[in-house]
């Protein structure tokens, strides 16, 4: 039986690394790899010891207030079977507490090497296939990244690994060498990143590149502050002069924010109708929210109101807002909850891995006020799985692993 069960977590383990490559590349993949993790982690039994990690750890904590707030939702929602469906939407991040007890400590840094993989080979398909090297259906007629659901949730995948090369360049225990490969590889990212579309990858990469440079300097605030008042405006002016999607990017923002008012009907002016809507749905009740899945119908009352010439949304695309708008205040509070454990324990855990455990729960911040993106597949699972790798505690030792990141301020 002893045998049997350190077959099926050794199994388990690199399941977890083809799930963290598989993040950026396949939906399916990642669905199938998930199952086969759960079906492993039923069989592997050990289910005190588990529930005996799950319950001393914050963010499994805060998963279950999340979860309980939207269970709770259910009670004075219109329609018991949108309730479901919504709380069905999120069942990635249930997963969180499983990859939690099944994550082999030793190999977390694997596990990130594996992710950064993954976008790699996604961004070499892209690039070759953008400049017509090879044809193969990533990209639509507007050069528009389709695979991993869409551009949206890949390019914000892409910015973070930027981030996690450029902080094991800067901190890594890596030889000469491989730093300047990482620092290559991050180049590579980067043009990428600028030659497609996706605004809130651009967003999350200057802030990303903001937070480096303070975290660098962090006994430097002044010169900190001095260089990203300097280089942040001169990388997005680079930007928007050598890349023409960027800077058709940014010119449409601009124009669509001055034309709202007259023609509502583009990408951010939708946003931006979603929003007004909204908050009247939350005004009308803002302490509670209309209910686990009634953003649907209560939102369709609204639009019919004061927008009727466009249709309704189920995504208003803001997870806030989302959140707000079913469960109200009370549904917010438990939403930013999961991200306060995260940057609480930040600083509690001092094993080199300080900074990207902060990392990681600003850059959802960020994402999210562009979408709801933890109802999205790619994105969900992608928060359940970091945030058990990076809130991971060596429960048999007590010692921290130095491998990814060893010398970190």
């Amino acid at each position: 039986m002893c045998i049997s069960r350190q077959k099926i977590s050794q199994a388990n383990s690199w399941l977890l690394i083809l799930l963290a490559f598989c993040l950026p590349l396949s939906t399916s993949g990642v669905t199938v790899t998930a199952f086969l993790i759960m079906v492993c982690w039923l069989l592997e039994g050990r289910f005190r010891e588990k529930w005996g990690e799950i319950i001393i750890n914050p963010i499994c904590i805060a998963v279950f207030v999340y979860f309980g707030v939207m269970l709770m939702g259910l009670f004075w929602t219109d329609s018991l079977i949108a309730g479901f469906d919504a709380i069905r939407g999120q069942w990635k991040i249930l997963l969180l507490p499983v990859f939690l007890t099944t994550i082999c400590w030793e190999r977390r840094w694997w596990y990130v090497t594996a992710f950064i993989a993954g976008v790699t080979v996604t961004m070499i398909l892209i690039d070759l296939t953008y400049f017509e090297f090879i044809h193969y259906e990533l990209l639509d007629s507007r050069r528009h990244f389709t695979t991993v659901g869409n551009y949206i949730v890949y390019t914000p995948m892409l910015a973070f690994s930027i981030y996690l090369l450029l902080h094991q360049v800067l901190w890594g225990d890596g030889k000469l060498l491989q730093r300047w490969v990482m620092l290559a590889l991050a180049g590579l990212m980067i043009f990428s990143l600028f030659i497609l579309a996706g605004r809130a990858g651009h967003l999350v990469f200057f802030i990303f590149l903001g937070l480096l440079l303070f975290q660098y300097f962090r006994q430097r605030l002044l010169k900190a502050t001095l260089i990203v008042v300097v280089l942040l405006p001169l990388v997005f002016v680079a930007g928007y002069r050598l890349s023409p999607i960027f800077r058709g990017r940014v010119d449409a923002v601009r124009q669509e924010l001055a034309t709202f008012e007259k023609n509502p009907n583009t990408s951010v002016g939708l946003r931006l109708l979603f929003w007004k809507n909204s908050w009247e749905i939350i005004r009308q009740s803002p302490w509670i929210g209309v209910g686990t899945g009634g953003f649907d119908a209560a939102y369709a009352l609204v639009n019919l109101q004061r927008s009727p010439n466009i249709p309704p949304t189920n995504n208003p695309h803001n997870q806030y807002i989302f959140v707000a708008v079913q469960q109200g205040l009370l549904g917010l509070l438990s939403l930013l909850g999961l991200f306060f454990v995260q940057i609480y324990q930040s600083r509690r855990i001092t094993d080199g891995w300080q900074s990207i455990r902060l990392a990681f729960p600003l850059f959802f911040l960020v994402i999210m006020m562009s979408d709801s993106y933890l109802k999205s597949h790619a994105t969900g699972f992608l928060f359940s799985f970091f945030s058990a790798v990076f809130l991971k505690s060596n429960l048999r030792t007590g010692s921290y692993d130095q491998k990814w990141c060893s010398r970190e301020p």
